[in-house]
C-alpha cells in the first residue's frame, strides 16, 4: 500500500487591526498618564544629551579653530601634519555639533483629548514614533560618524606626507568620543518598546487524515 502525504496550510487567522476592536481596558486613563510621563522623562533625557554634546562639539570646534588661526599645538610643534589634523578636527566636530542640531532624537508629545482610549491609543503611538527616533539616531551615529571619522583620516593621510600615523589618531580619538555620545543617547523608549510583545503568531502541529499525514500551519496577525 502506498501511504500518501500530504502538506496542509492551514487559514491563518488574520487580525490585523484588532486593536480597533479590542474594548477599551479599564485602566486607560492611568496607562496614558504613566505612559504621557515616561514620555516626558525621555524628552527631558533627549534635551540634555543634545545640548551638552551639542555645546561641547561646538566648544571643541572652536578650540582647534583659533589653534589653527594661532598656529599653535600644545602637543609638540606645529607643522603641516599638526595643522592637517586641527583642520580635520574643527570640521568633524562641527559636524557632530550640526548633526545634533538637524537631526535630534525626537519624543512627541501626544495629544490630551480626556477620553481615556482616545489618550491611550495616542500615547502608545507617540512612544512607538520615539522608539523609532531613538532606534534610526543610534545606527545613523553610529554609521555616520564612522564615515566622517574614516574621510577626516583621508584628508589628513593624503594632504601631507607621512602623517597616516597622524591620522590612525585622529581617527582614534574621534571615533572614541563619537561611538561615547552614541552610547550615552538617551535609548529607553527603544528598549522598552522592542522588548514588548509581538502581535504575529505562527503555530505549527501535526496533521493525520484517512487520506494522508501532514503539518498544520496556523498563524495570526
Amino acid at each position: 500500500m502506498i501511504r500518501r502525504f500530504a502538506l496542509v496550510l492551514v487559514v491563518f487567522a488574520v487580525t490585523a487591526g484588532a486593536g480597533d476592536a479590542v474594548a477599551c481596558p479599564p485602566d486607560a486613563a492611568e496607562r496614558a498618564a504613566a505612559l504621557r510621563e515616561r514620555l516626558d522623562a525621555e524628552r527631558a533625557r533627549a534635551a540634555r544629551w543634545r545640548l551638552g554634546w551639542g555645546i561641547g562639539f561646538g566648544v571643541a570646534a572652536i578650540g582647534q579653530g583659533a589653534l589653527v588661526l594661532a598656529e599653535y599645538t600644545p602637543l609638540g610643534d606645529y607643522d603641516e601634519a599638526a595643522e592637517a589634523s586641527l583642520i580635520a578636527g574643527t570640521a568633524k566636530s562641527l559636524v557632530g555639533m550640526g548633526a545634533r542640531v538637524i537631526r535630534p532624537v525626537k519624543v512627541p508629545r501626544p495629544k490630551v483629548t480626556g477620553d481615556p482610549c482616545t489618550d491611550l491609543a495616542a500615547a502608545e503611538d507617540a512612544f512607538a514614533r520615539a522608539a523609532t527616533s531613538e532606534k534610526r539616531s543610534f545606527w545613523l551615529n553610529h554609521l555616520g560618524g564612522l564615515a566622517l571619522q574614516i574621510g577626516g583620516s583621508l584628508y589628513i593621510g593624503l594632504s601631507v606626507d607621512d602623517a597616516w600615523g597622524d591620522a590612525m589618531i585622529s581617527f582614534a580619538l574621534g571615533y572614541a568620543v563619537g561611538v561615547t555620545s552614541t552610547y550615552m543617547q538617551p535609548r529607553g523608549a527603544w528598549r522598552e518598546h522592542r522588548r514588548a510583545p509581538e502581535a504575529r503568531t505562527w503555530h505549527v502541529a501535526p496533521l493525520v487524515t484517512p487520506h494522508g499525514r501532514g503539518l498544520a500551519i496556523g498563524g495570526a496577525f
